[in-house]
């Protein structure tokens, strides 16, 4: 490569755990809950989670969602890109492609998410695309660290906080503090959310 030009990062395995690259959301929250030395009742505990709930992630029946992933690499001490099976190579350019089949993805299929980021949390910001799914989920109402901002790439979807319902449209967006619990649903078939979370 010529002078000025910096290497784009690929997605690896994450260093720690030497995790293979595509390795599932659940399987690396397990080996991270392990290194640890946690009990599964232990982390469910500490990121106040159902422990059955925790079983059923680690053993990818279930896709968290992006406040308990969050929660969870709080306890864990890892960023959501590790969580994802992602190296912390930190570059100064990552880059994902839309038709990179070999992403950092979670489905369980009814509920899709992306990550986009790679961090190790020191940035404060990790953003993720979300296909919501199409009613409530059975799983504690969503709160987490720093602020978090919705935007609706397609479609419609309704948000749930203890006060109000909010619907958005394609390319409405909301900014709340991530504390504030919440819940998201599709209205329409195929949509897609960009979540963006700063903040320590």
């Amino acid at each position: 490569m010529g002078n000025g030009v910096y290497r784009m990062a690929q997605p690896e395995a994450a260093h720690k755990l030497n995790l293979p690259t595509g390795v599932s959301l659940g399987r690396a929250i397990r080996a991270l809950r392990t290194e640890k030395l946690l009990s599964l009742s232990q982390l469910a505990l500490a990121a106040s989670i159902d422990k059955g709930y925790l079983s059923r992630v680690e053993r990818g029946l279930k896709v968290p969602s992006v406040a308990i992933i969050l929660r969870i690499s709080t306890v864990l001490e890892v960023s959501a890109a590790q969580l994802f099976g992602a190296a912390e190579n930190h570059e100064l350019l990552f880059v994902t492609r839309a038709d990179d089949r070999n992403d950092l993805t979670a489905d369980d299929g009814n509920y899709h998410m992306r990550l986009l980021t790679q961090s190790d949390g020191s940035s404060g910001l990790e953003v993720f695309l979300m296909f919501p799914p199409d009613t409530l989920r059975d799983e504690p109402e969503a709160e987490h660290r720093g602020e978090e901002l919705l935007f609706v790439v397609e479609g419609q979807v309704e948000i749930n906080f203890p006060n109000d319902n909010l619907v958005l449209n394609k390319g409405d967006s909301v900014q709340f503090p991530g504390p504030l619990r919440h819940q998201v649903r599709r209205l329409v078939e195929g949509s897609c959310v960009l979540i963006a979370v700063s903040g320590p």
